[in-house]
């Protein structure tokens, strides 16, 4: 039976070496990497697409989806911001000052004008009389006269002056036609009657040639009014431009040629007081001073052709995922070239093996990083070999999962549109199970490990899924939420409770995408959601039910399902045990007692510490007699040696290993029994032995003989037991029960454990130890507080019966 105890000791001696786990670390990363290899790359999982010759030729069987797709479509793109190019009207710019431009320029010019007549006046007053008074007797006579010489002199020297008159106008008119406004001498009456022709025939809209506005003739113009320029009206007030408009009636626009044309029309029917020939004069001023006043602003129309391309977003073709891209003959088209387009480049050449190895590596580092992480930044994170290995099995076993429920959601897919609805089908994907996983690692490890492992997960789902978004965030929230739920799961009703939490959050996630994409009150959305619910409410759960199993007995773990059935009263060990030492038996329930709070206190698993506690001395009831809470009367090792009751006293260790083991305990329990002891010496026999060896004159006898095998507490819950077992056994010395002195005896406890060394293999903290001798102090008056509940008659300073049960075997009867 030694051997036996030394095994287990000798096992995780090797599986806890440096270099052994270094191995199992690198072998776990390879394997996560060559399944990732072959799980992750979307290649290995898409049909053969055809090539672009393919065009127009017949498929030959049906081509899915692998994943969702958003496809740019460039042609159609780039035809619909073409059609929203040409429907911007062209910007036209209106001249807003240009009949005040042109009247000022004829005023000026008459001006100029006048100005000469004035010059030669000074220069020739007495000329200048005679021609006025010739052209006074002309007014009053009806008779024609022959004008003075004077008068011709006066002519010449203006026409000398015609080229600055041209400049004012900015316009060439005939000789004749200057002379006959010359002799009228630029009189302002015959300047405001040009200046009213020319704000008639400028008025309206004028370009400089109608071809122009041909290509516009159906739709219409935008013309928009430039603000008059103070400089050019001569410092004039500045007129603000309207705002621009619509123009539809294309005929009312006129060019200059047919506004140059109507200009002696206008003359005719409006200066009906001016002679004819000043008319004809002043008519030709005006035409040739004429300007379009409307002119096409390419600049502009093209700012406003890219405005409206820039508005209108690419046109992208939406294929679900397992949709039919192309069935079995038909014609290949240029939308399904696209597509093929887009398949080749989210799944790279079938043949690209540095894509496949990208996709393991990517995986291995990921898990790297989170378990590096967690390894040197929480306390809490140790995992051990087996740890490792099962964290990699569930990752590659979850990875198989989603990968053939996608396979499974492809395979019906068609079938459940055809005979239910598209919507329903479409929305078959959310009810796979990507939180299973999570649920399954907190079910078997701890919180931090199932939040890593979450962690660590989701990308690698979302790259399965084709690099999506979705996916992602489901796999990481619905994990989240179903390990935080799971915890320390003691029913089956437990586990479906975590599931529909884990169900809800897959729903929230699928709404808040829905409502982010603007489409959350559609029934898209809504089937979504309800499969959502589905897959973690009912799924994930009866998924897990089936697997735990399988993992506890691969991996030796225990759950805390596992742990209820063993904490009943009813099992066999137990009943027997009450039987043949009932005092090891109620020594053990108020053990679990202080353990089950105690671990609440500080983290661990109180279900794990108080089964521990219940079956921690199981093989005391072999002899339950040698052990002072079993003894009526007579203590059997007074007839005994020391070292024949040491040995007893150790045995009762082997023993329950060896019933632990016959009665098919889990390996977590059954470390209790060992454990609980550590190396701790059996003090009282061997103090006795040394005493007998010194009385007879023999050497002391060896210490090691007198200690537990151990091995030392692996666990915090370990460490409970322990520190429990002795809190117990040195509490019949007590004659108060105070709280200070009880808070006292667990305070020596403790610190008696810590001395020797027992606590130095398990992952406990002061902080954790501070908090349990809290918890033992104040559970322990609870017990004592019973006293006040005793029934009439007991006496006042006898102890209650729930405190002798706690008597641990008297040091002097062993």
């Amino acid at each position: 039976m030694r051997a036996l105890m030394s095994q287990p000791s000798a096992w995780v001696k090797l599986r806890e070496a440096s270099a052994t786990r270094q191995l199992v670390a690198v072998l776990v990363l390879l394997a996560i990497g060559l399944s990732a290899a072959f799980l992750l790359t979307p290649s290995r999982f898409t049909p053969a697409i055809p090539g672009d010759d393919a065009l127009g030729a017949i498929y030959t069987g049906t081509l899915k989806a692998n994943r969702a797709y958003d496809i740019v479509d460039p042609e159609t793109t780039t035809a619909k911001r073409d059609d929203a190019a040409r429907s911007v009207l062209p910007v036209y710019d209106y001249d807003g000052g240009s009949v005040e431009l042109l009247q000022e320029r004829v005023r000026q010019a008459f001006a100029e004008g006048r100005a000469a007549v004035e010059e030669w006046k000074r220069l020739n007053p007495g000329k200048a009389q005679r021609v006025a008074s010739a052209q006074l007797d002309r007014a009053r006579s009806a008779q024609r006269r022959r004008p003075p010489a004077e008068e011709g002199e006066l002519l010449r020297f203006l026409g000398e002056r015609r080229d600055e008159f041209w400049k004012t106008l900015q316009a060439v008119i005939d000789e004749e036609d200057y002379l006959e406004l010359a002799r009228t001498g630029f009189d302002p009456a015959v300047e405001r009657a040009g200046a009213r022709l020319a704000g008639l025939a400028g008025a309206g809209f004028t370009v400089a040639e109608r071809g122009l506005l041909a290509a516009d003739r159906e739709r219409g113009i935008i013309v928009r009014t430039l603000p008059a320029d103070p400089v050019r009206l001569g410092g004039g007030p500045y007129v603000a431009a309207p705002p621009e408009k619509a123009v539809r009636d294309i005929e009312r626009i006129r060019d200059l040629a047919q506004l140059r044309e109507g200009v002696e029309r206008l003359a005719i029917e409006q200066l009906t007081e001016v002679p004819p020939g000043v008319r004809r004069a002043l008519a030709q001023v005006v035409r040739r001073s004429l300007r379009p006043n409307l002119a096409f602003n390419d600049a502009e129309t093209r700012r406003r052709q890219e405005e409206q391309r820039a508005q209108v977003k690419d046109v992208v073709v939406q294929v679900a995922r397992g949709e039919k891209i192309i069935g079995d003959g038909e014609q290949v088209n240029k939308t399904h070239l696209l597509i093929f387009h887009a398949l080749r480049a989210a799944g790279r050449a079938s043949d690209a093996e540095q894509v496949r190895w990208g996709g393991g590596l990517f995986a291995a580092l990921i898990c790297t990083a989170m378990f590096g992480y967690g390894r040197r930044n929480m306390r809490k994170f140790r995992l051990r070999s087996r740890d490792g290995v099962l964290l990699a099995t569930v990752l590659i076993l979850q990875l198989l999962l989603v990968r053939g429920s996608l396979w499974g959601v492809d395979a019906v897919h068609d079938l459940v549109r055809d005979q239910f609805s598209p919507r329903l089908a479409d929305a078959l994907s959310a009810a796979v199970p990507f939180a299973l996983g999570s649920l399954l690692v907190r079910f078997l490890l701890e919180s931090q490990a199932a939040l890593l492992w979450t962690a660590a997960f989701a990308p690698l789902c979302g790259l399965l899924m084709g690099g999506a978004l979705q996916p992602t965030v489901m796999a990481l929230v619905g994990g989240i939420v179903a390990a935080d739920s799971i915890g320390h799961a003691g029913s089956r009703a437990a586990v479906f409770r975590a599931g529909l939490w884990t169900g809800a959050a897959n729903a929230v996630v699928l709404g808040a995408w829905s409502l982010f994409q603007g489409r959350f009150f559609t029934l898209d959305a809504a089937a979504a959601m309800g499969f959502g619910l589905l897959g973690g409410a009912l799924v994930v759960p009866v998924l897990a039910f089936v697997l735990s199993p399988l993992f506890e007995v691969t991996f030796g773990y225990v759950t805390d399902i596992q742990l209820l059935k063993l904490a009943s009263f009813n099992r066999p060990i137990l009943k027997d045990l009450i039987v043949q030492a009932p005092g090891t038996y109620h020594h053990g329930i108020i053990i679990g007692q202080l353990v089950d709070a105690a671990a609440r206190e500080i983290g661990a698993n109180p279900l794990l510490s108080r089964v521990g506690a219940y079956y921690h001395d199981i093989g005391k009831g072999r002899n339950p007699l040698y052990f002072g809470e079993n003894q009526k009367g007579d203590n059997r090792h007074d007839q005994l040696t020391p070292a024949m009751s040491c040995a007893i006293i150790k045995r009762h260790v082997s023993e329950g290993v060896e019933i632990g083991l016959q009665a098919k305990l889990p390996r977590q329990v059954i470390d209790f029994i060992p454990q609980h002891h550590g190396t701790r010496l059996i003090g009282f026999f061997f103090h006795r032995a040394r005493e007998d060896a010194e009385r007879l004159g023999q050497p002391p006898p060896p210490e090691a003989d007198y200690r537990y095998a151990g091995q030392k507490p692996q666990t915090r819950e370990a460490a409970l037991v322990m520190i429990a077992d002795m809190v117990v056994a040195t509490s019949r010395n007590l004659t108060s029960m105070a709280p200070e002195k009880l808070r006292a005896l667990v305070d020596h406890a403790v610190q008696s454990i810590v001395a020797e060394g027992q606590l130095d293999e398990c992952e406990i903290t002061l902080r954790d130890l501070d908090r349990m001798a809290q918890s033992f102090a104040r559970t322990l008056q609870t017990i004592w507080s019973a006293r006040a509940d005793l029934p009439p008659g007991v006496a006042t300073g006898q102890r209650p019966a729930v405190l002798r049960v706690l008597e641990p075997p008297d040091l002097k009867r062993a």
